[in-house]
């Protein structure tokens, strides 16, 4: 009997010792494999990032490398821990590895959003000294009682002398307390050394902000700032603004974003001066203070600037001097509201140097002068975007040897254009936008590869518009169309056999996507626009959107049900003379949901109130 009872007892002690091994090692992989889901959706695809942390602890020197690299086959970067030991890891080594490293777990943090960052605090001791001692300070203020919350928390930061690199502050500025409160932490963070990103965005509701001079005069480690603001009623600004010269210390600067600031004159010239690393700069002028006279924006010797935007409300009182600017890239965009007589691009002081590769105007090309400044001081063009809101002429003529992209806009429907022809023989892609489609002439030695063409119909639609798009579409060899129809009136009706006459061509089938909405549909039961669109082209993916007007009915949606699904339910094989065609050479429609693709079938009613992607299967 007790020989029995010890060896029941061996067995029993055996049995636990296995056990405990199968459930560490399962908790073990349980921990790498959460982690590996996590990290995977939250790392950026950057370089490789190495942890490695020892224990003191360990009796045999074990030690965690935790490797944080870019992975080929994934969107985002995987995790791969490693563990090496000599023995087998303990329960407690994988509990640790993680909380162990600071560093690790803030960035995790900083990639979450604000409320499921927070939720991580309850975890463990680490992760709450992990969360109290961020860099990155994430703040969204819409009320008073978060006034407190936040001057608590940037007091006890300032206090213990905790780093702050990155302040992100989304304010309301409701009264005069929260503008004065706004300025004092503004002033407060930027006087640390560590503070490398500043983003601000400012709703004026009840008062006006003015930032203070210590964002450039005291904050030497700053690289990114970005303000953007936003005024209800109009009339209250976000000021930066300075009564003497500034001494400006951002040297580190690279990128700066004002939207919705009135600058004066001398941060201007401070900001321009003194941050010579200056890569990116995107101005949105406000109007200026009256009195004040002409803001110049000077603009030289930036090295390494390579995109710059600007854009003004009133023209009137900017000028712009740019000259011995060495860049790859300039984005400018200067646009003028209710200026009845624009001032052309040669009013203004402009020479960005020969090396200018890619180039985006707005609001300045008017006529044949602007496009011959551009021909002949940019003799390395490869990409140009114009905004031709202020163009006076029914006709676009240009030539480039060097241009490989041109994007052509017509923002108002006031400026109709007719003729549009292009030498380019090095050109690619081509992209036009407009209210009209225009008749487009481009040499045979032009070879594009793409074309977008992205108009807004608001006239009655003819058979001559779908010849000049038939003609349209055989410039490149791929296409891509999106409409949106504003004004559908009974005299869009289309005589089909009159369209099929005068077509010189069978449908096009390089129409890679379209894209199509309707403000508004008085009958539902007709689709005229398509029975002569597809006359001329055969699109292979259609993303539909419901109407604007009531938003819950999608248009395309309701043909693809009535003309395929149920014309296949009655067997129709025959079709009159003057009834579409197109419905005997469309072989199946497949529905993109949930990211799969499904067959289309009456199932699928219940989404005609959502945008919709179709795959169209031609004969």
């Amino acid at each position: 009997m007790m020989l029995f009872k010890t060896l029941h007892l061996k067995n029993r002690r055996r049995w636990k010792q296995t056990r405990r091994k199968v459930v560490q090692g399962d908790k073990i992989n349980r921990f790498q494999n959460r982690w590996c889901m996590v990290v995977r959706r939250l790392l950026p695809t950057q370089e490789a990032t190495t942890y490695v942390h020892r224990f003191p602890d360990s009796h045999d020197s074990s030690k965690m490398t935790v490797r944080i690299s870019p992975s080929a086959c994934l969107p985002a970067a995987s995790l791969t821990l490693s563990l090496v030991s000599r023995s087998l890891l303990s329960r407690q080594l994988a509990m640790r590895s993680v909380e162990d490293v600071e560093e690790l777990m803030q960035h995790i943090q900083s990639r979450l959003p604000i409320e499921e960052a927070a939720r991580t605090s309850v975890l463990s001791k680490p992760w709450l000294h992990a969360w109290s001692t961020l860099p990155t300070l994430r703040f969204h203020v819409d009320e008073t009682k978060h006034l407190n919350m936040v001057d608590l928390t940037l007091s006890r930061y300032l206090r213990d002398n905790i780093p702050i690199e990155r302040l992100e502050l989304d304010i309301y500025i409701n009264d005069v307390e929260s503008s004065s409160l706004a300025e004092k932490w503004i002033r407060s963070v930027v006087t640390s050394s560590s503070l490398k990103e500043l983003s601000l965005s400012v709703s004026l509701t009840g008062a006006s902000l003015t930032l203070p001079d210590e964002i450039l005069s005291a904050a030497k480690n700053l690289s990114k700032l970005r303000v953007t603001s936003a005024s209800r009623q109009g009339v209250h600004s976000v000021w930066m603004k300075s009564n003497s010269i500034m001494n400006c210390v951002c040297v580190s600067l690279r990128e700066v974003v004002l939207s919705g600031v009135r600058l004066s004159q001398e941060v201007l010239d401070a900001i321009f001066s003194s941050c010579s690393f200056l890569e990116k700069i995107d101005l949105y002028l406000d109007k200026q203070e009256e009195g004040r006279g002409r803001s110049i924006i000077k603009i030289k010797n930036l090295a390494r600037l390579h995109e710059i935007r600007i854009y003004s409300h009133d023209g009137d009182s900017t000028d712009l001097e740019i000259s011995d600017l060495r860049l790859f890239r300039c984005n400018l965009f200067f646009g003028q509201f209710g200026r009845p007589d624009p001032r052309p691009f040669s009013a203004y002081s402009i020479s960005l140097g020969s090396s200018v590769t890619e180039l985006w105007l707005g609001g300045l090309i008017t006529d044949e002068s602007s496009l011959e400044m551009i021909k002949s001081g940019f003799p390395f063009l490869e990409s140009l975007t114009l905004d031709m809101r202020c163009w006076t002429l029914g006709i676009f003529h240009f030539t480039c040897e060097s241009l490989k992209t041109l994007s052509l806009m017509w923002s108002s429907p006031r400026r109709q254009i007719i003729d549009i022809q292009i030498y380019a023989p090095k050109l690619l892609d081509f992209v036009f936008v407009g209210y009209t489609l225009p008749s487009f002439k481009f040499p045979d030695s032009t070879l594009l590869v793409q074309t977008k063409f992205v108009l807004t119909l608001d006239t009655p639609l003819d058979a001559s518009f779908f010849l000049k798009m038939r003609e349209a579409l055989t410039l490149s060899a791929k296409c891509h169309v999106s409409i949106t129809i504003k004004n559908y009136k009974p005299s869009l009706d289309i005589d089909l056999d009159d369209l099929r006459t005068r077509l010189l061509f069978p449908p096009a089938n390089n129409v890679q996507q379209l894209e199509f909405q309707m403000v508004e549909v008085e009958d539902e039961c007709r689709s005229p626009f398509f029975d002569a669109f597809f006359e001329i082209c055969h699109p292979k993916h259609v993303f539909a959107k419901p109407e604007v007007a009531s938003g819950h009915t999608n248009h395309f949606f309701l043909l693809m049900l009535r003309e395929v699904l149920e014309k296949k339910k009655k067997k129709t094989t025959t079709t009159t003379r003057r009834g579409p065609y197109w419905p005997r050479y469309l072989k199946h429609v497949r529905i993109r949901r949930h990211h799969q693709w499904e067959t289309l079938t009456n199932s699928h009613r219940t989404f005609l109130d959502k945008p919709t992607h179709f795959k169209l299967n031609w004969r």
